[in-house]
């Protein structure tokens, strides 16, 4: 983990200049959009919209866009939409068509069918890993990348490596990713709490606000991967770091050790003690959010990529004035400080190898990245931390949650490197993350559980390396 913490390093040290100046539904439609907000994950009606320019200069290229955010109106669809209308402008020669999916299962699905038939979207969202890259690398389907491509782009070279099969990149990443709480502090400091700084403040926040209406966490249950961040968190916090689950899948350890167990224990009692409330598991990313959104519950856990709730426009107010970033909760004994922290180069875009237009696609995606288009546009409308340098583009007006968030990575000491859950192969992730659900439903006990997930990282491990 020693090379994404130098490289997470090296981005926060200009982050911290940067914030140190100030206080089941597929659409395709044109990007011209409003205030930043977020994005919303929330199952959306399926609609497709086509935008095009005029021009009289001949036959345009079409680009297929698909995207996993619906909301085109904020969050990470907002800065697509500016990107792909600043484009089309520029190129008038191009026609881009933008579809979306959501929630992120039924989009992956959808993915896998685009390439089992061959018609792969030109430009499509793409998470990095064995698991989501490995069918479309081993299909052909992608275009590779080199890192001349993005010479003086703000990039750091770990940031591809998830991105990158067989010695080539097959995809550019977008974020950097890590799991915090959201914390509406007024909401707390109005019944005599405060944020938690160790698990076991947890638990105190749950008593206190019984019977009051407020749920302590927000969670999004019914997804399963937020779960599985959730489990990460814990485990690091139980074991000492994030050594544990990485030998345990690697089989150099195992899911069997004694931590995992203590580990499933704990979630087990903050799923008795009311921690995220009653139905949490039918609860999805868009309600999740909302509950906390609406002042209906204290916290929050989700990524960075959610740091927009406190300029979205959508929620009352005094939610967004009250609202901060805290790092996952200490271990009460002290083995794993908020300094060991869950976090990841996460998704990105990867372009069609089988489409007539696909140097202008792979074009369009490189121009995207160029630095003062993604990172300038994430960043200065509060949307997400990108995975390129960002301290030339500080305004000087970055939100509290910005600078939380920032101090947050600046801070870390151990970074987790990749999540449990993307390291398992295509086959297997699936069981891993149901059987993280059914601990969590209490229908499996923690040593039936650690024994489970053993089994499946073994198959997973042979499945990756036959």
């Amino acid at each position: 983990m020693k090379k994404l913490l130098s490289t997470v390093t090296a981005i926060v040290a200009l982050a911290s200049v940067a914030t140190a100046c100030g206080g089941g539904t597929t659409t395709s439609q044109p990007a011209d959009k409003g205030a930043a907000k977020p994005d919303t994950k929330a199952t959306a009606p399926a609609t497709e919209t086509k935008t095009d320019t005029k021009t009289d200069t001949g036959q345009k290229a079409e680009i297929k866009f698909f995207s996993n955010n619906p909301d085109r109106t904020g969050g990470q669809g907002k800065a697509e939409q500016m990107l792909i209308d600043q484009y089309m402008k520029e190129n008038p020669n191009v026609k881009i068509t933008v579809e979306t999916l959501s929630p992120d299962p039924q989009f992956q699905d959808k993915l896998k069918i685009y390439n089992v038939s061959g018609v792969l979207p030109e430009v499509t969202m793409m998470w990095g890993g064995a698991r989501y890259l490995g069918p479309f690398v081993k299909n052909n389907a992608l275009v590779s990348f080199t890192k001349d491509d993005f010479k003086g782009q703000g990039f750091i070279d770990a940031a591809f490596d998830s991105f990158s099969m067989n010695g080539k990149i097959y995809g550019i990443p977008k974020n950097t990713d890590f799991l915090v709480l959201y914390v509406n502090k007024k909401l707390l400091a109005d019944r005599g709490l405060e944020p938690p700084k160790t698990e076991s403040d947890l638990f105190k926040i749950a008593e206190k606000l019984k019977g009051t209406g407020v749920v302590p966490i927000s969670l999004d249950g019914r997804d399963a991967w937020p779960l599985g961040l959730l489990f990460d968190a814990v485990v690091s916090r139980q074991s000492g770091g994030f050594d544990l689950y990485h030998k345990a899948i690697d089989r150099t350890g195992s899911f069997k050790d004694p931590a995992v167990v203590t580990s499933a224990k704990k979630l087990q009692d903050m799923v008795k003690s009311g921690v995220f409330g009653e139905g949490f598991l039918n609860l999805d990313y868009g309600a999740a959010r909302n509950l906390f959104g609406q002042g209906k519950a204290a916290m929050y856990l989700m990524g960075q990529w959610e740091m927009g709730l406190s300029t979205d426009a959508n929620f009352p107010q005094d939610v967004r004035d009250n609202m901060i970033a805290i790092p996952y909760p200490a271990s009460d004994d002290g083995k794993s400080p908020t300094t060991d922290l869950l976090a990841w180069f996460g998704g990105g875009y990867s372009v069609s190898s089988k489409s007539k237009n696909t140097e202008e696609a792979k074009k369009f995606a490189i121009w995207m990245f160029k630095k003062e288009n993604w990172a300038k546009t994430v960043w200065q409308n509060g949307i997400t931390f990108p995975a390129q340098s960002y301290d030339e583009f500080a305004t000087g007006k970055e939100t509290q949650v910005q600078k939380d968030l920032t101090n947050i990575l600046k801070s870390a000491k151990n970074i987790s490197g990749a999540n449990s859950q993307d390291r398992f192969s295509a086959s297997t992730s699936k069981g891993y993350l149901d059987a993280i659900t059914e601990l969590l439903a209490l229908k499996s006990t923690p040593e039936k559980f650690a024994e489970v997930i053993d089994g499946i990282a073994d198959k997973s491990n042979k499945e990756l390396n036959p």
